[in-house]
């Protein structure tokens, strides 16, 4: 889990992210699936906590207790920034 703080601590996830073009699937607003490289599948939770944007991924890292972004993160917030831009338009 990582608290969302700027576009600075996501660098090197997105670089990761965009070489291995992941599968990110909906499950409902906030919880999408993202293919793993061994084609496992995680569970990516995006959420509001008061003042605080989190993720939290089922990953080994997005578990280590560490607030490490995963690769799987990233590219689930990418579908999640995407959907809440398209709420908030409509």
């Amino acid at each position: 889990m990582f608290v969302l703080k700027g576009i600075d601590q996501l660098e090197k996830a997105i670089i990761k992210a965009k070489k291995i073009r992941t599968t990110v699937k909906f499950i409902e607003f906030g919880v999408y699936s993202v293919k793993g490289t061994q084609g496992n599948f995680y569970t990516v939770e995006c959420k509001k906590v008061g003042n605080e944007k989190q993720v939290i991924c089922n990953c080994k890292a997005g578990q280590s207790g560490k607030p490490l972004v995963c690769y799987h993160s990233v590219a689930a917030l990418s579908l999640h920034v995407g959907l809440c831009r398209q709420r908030k338009a409509a």
